[in-house]
């Protein structure tokens, strides 16, 4: 007995240092008034300007105030603030959702919109079965009209609409290969150079496991991956890579080795960000449920960065991880709604 009463003391002591002037005993004490939404800056904020769009659009909008639970208002505990992993920066949790969040929905869309194709089995297409050269000059021609056809360039089709350059400015293609000889006759406008971009010690095994093979990495449009699904990046890839070789190699659009390239390039020599999916997740590839954890480290490429810091670099992957594959997948794709993400935030 002695002891509970000894830490009712304390706890009451403890209160008394917390709330200095105000009598914890009280059925009406001001403890956690911590004035709702309005202590937070960036509530106040999208207050403000749903004001704006309700009095443009005529319909009323945001209104924690009156909303939310009946009128209970939201925060009664203290709103706090986020760090960002590893920065030292401090955010509201607002900051951390996806929708008022570019960086978020950037490097979702550079995963989304990328795909990477082998060049091997259209070479060989080109070379055993129209008996073309294929050399240095040939794949840099071939290279420089890709990146005209990728973002939505006609080559040989008459007459085509095309998309606005200014609109379309962040697709590009370019190229890696483990045969350093062979990179350094490529276009450095086009080449991904495994010996700059990587340590030492990982350019070294990453040369040996590509050999002498030559790798696409290609990044179409945000704006069509945006409009339809990850799985029309490939698509989307494989049109304008068969255009751009029969321009390149001056094929006839309607030769038989055109079915060759075309498979190569939409299945054959396709690397996938993500795996399709099952059929109850009604997903196709290159959809965040499909990518694979440890490609999903690979393209984080945080040990790049940090080859000295194992623990930073893992880190680096779990916190992009947890916006991805919590956030966006489970939270929106899978649960749907607003508030799954706060706990992936």
């Amino acid at each position: 007995m002695a002891k509970i009463e000894r830490s009712q003391k304390l706890f009451l002591k403890a209160l008394k240092e917390k709330f200095q002037g105000q009598d914890v005993e009280s059925e009406t004490a001001e403890f956690y008034k911590f004035n709702g939404v309005r202590q937070s800056p960036r509530k106040m904020e999208f207050m403000k300007a749903s004001r704006a769009v309700e009095m443009d659009r005529g319909v009323s909008m945001y209104d924690p105030e009156r909303c939310h639970l009946g009128g209970i208002p939201m925060g009664q505990r203290q709103l706090m603030t986020y760090e960002v992993s590893g920065t030292g920066v401090f955010v509201e949790g607002d900051d951390l959702h996806f929708v008022n969040n570019a960086a978020m929905q950037q490097m979702w869309d550079d995963i989304r919109r990328t795909v990477i194709v082998g060049m091997d089995l259209a070479h060989q297409t080109l070379q055993k079965r129209l008996g073309k050269e294929v050399t240095p000059e040939t794949i840099n021609e071939y290279l420089h009209i890709l990146n005209h056809a990728m973002p939505g360039g006609a080559v040989v089709q008459e007459h085509m609409v095309e998309t606005h350059p200014g609109l379309v400015d962040d697709c590009y293609v370019k190229v890696f290969t483990g045969d350093q000889e062979l990179a350094d006759d490529i276009e450095p406008q086009f080449l991904l150079d495994i010996e700059k971009l990587f340590t030492a010690k990982q350019a070294e095994e990453l040369k040996a496991e590509v050999g002498k093979s030559m790798y696409q990495a290609i990044h179409i449009p945000t704006a069509v991956s945006r409009t339809c699904d990850g799985g029309t990046t490939s698509r989307w890839s494989a049109m304008q890579i068969g255009m751009s070789f029969i321009a390149a190699y001056r094929m006839c659009a309607g030769e038989a080795a055109v079915a060759d390239l075309s498979y190569a390039a939409k299945h054959a020599g396709v690397i996938q960000m993500g795996s399709h999916l099952p059929a109850r997740r009604a997903r196709g590839p290159n959809e965040p449920g499909g990518i694979k954890f440890g490609l999903f480290a690979d393209i984080v490429q945080a040990n790049r960065k940090y080859p000295n810091d194992p623990a930073k670099a893992s880190l680096e992957v779990v916190g992009a991880g947890t916006m991805l594959y919590d956030q966006i997948w489970l939270g929106s794709y899978m649960s749907g709604g607003v508030g799954f993400t706060q706990y992936a935030t």
